[in-house]
């Protein structure tokens, strides 16, 4: 009996240490509420509880969530391309890489459905940026060659790998490498999926939320840039 008291102890001990942990955890992740409502006023916080109400997929995001940062990398044409891309017109950015599978042909295809089903319902579109997570194999005329299959209107966005990595970061746009021993150049990444909105001001206003599906962009798309600057 002596010898299972502290074995008793100690089981009890850990279960509680687990307890607490999981406790602390938990209030270390935010919730989507806490997510949705950034540092608003309460004013701010009743107009995006009302426009979450109305969204299909999409997470709108205060005014003050993020800002698309200061970039400076390459477009298609191996020009140089700036965060300036996104001034005064709304933008739907997807990070992605050209040898994906099948999440990045399938997005980029929803997209190019998204873009003529808008059309048919205003005359202004929103310009679609395709950003690489993976520049080491993604030149700008790799770039190029992938897009043009989808829309040579979509904005492809490559560069110096430090440089996108910095801000997909500062995005909250996270990307796994998994190394191939047997093809060392054909190693796989995984990514977030989720497509942010940025306003004509560069602020990151909803995460659209996979899997996606073009009438319900299209639908949460025409709410977003209706709603209060």
């Amino acid at each position: 009996m002596k010898n299972k008291l502290p074995l008793l102890l100690i089981g009890a001990m850990a279960l509680i240490a687990g307890v607490v942990a999981s406790i602390q955890f938990s209030k270390s992740e935010p919730s989507s509420s806490q997510f949705a409502s950034g540092g608003s006023s309460p004013a701010d916080k009743q107009e995006l509880q009302d426009l979450q109400g109305t969204l299909k997929t999409s997470i709108a995001l205060p005014l003050n969530f993020k800002t698309v940062p200061d970039f400076d990398l390459l477009d298609v044409n191996a020009a140089p391309i700036t965060q300036a891309v996104f001034d005064d017109r709304w933008s739907i950015v997807f990070f992605g890489f050209t040898h994906c599978p099948d999440v990045c042909p399938t997005t980029l295809q929803v997209m190019k459905n998204v873009v003529s089903k808008i059309l048919e319902q205003q005359q202004t579109k929103p310009q679609i940026v395709f950003m690489s997570i993976d520049p080491a194999r993604d030149t700008s005329e790799v770039m190029k060659n992938y897009i043009s299959f989808f829309d040579e209107e979509f904005v492809g966005i490559t560069g110096d790998m430090n440089t996108v990595h910095a801000l997909t970061r500062a995005l909250g746009i996270v990307a796994s490498f998994t190394a191939n021993a047997e093809d060392p150049k054909n190693y796989s990444v995984d990514h977030t999926a989720s497509l942010l909105l940025i306003d004509p001001q560069r602020r990151v206003r909803a995460k659209i939320s996979a899997p996606h599906v073009a009438d319900t962009i299209v639908a949460d798309y025409l709410t977003m840039i209706g709603a209060p600057n």
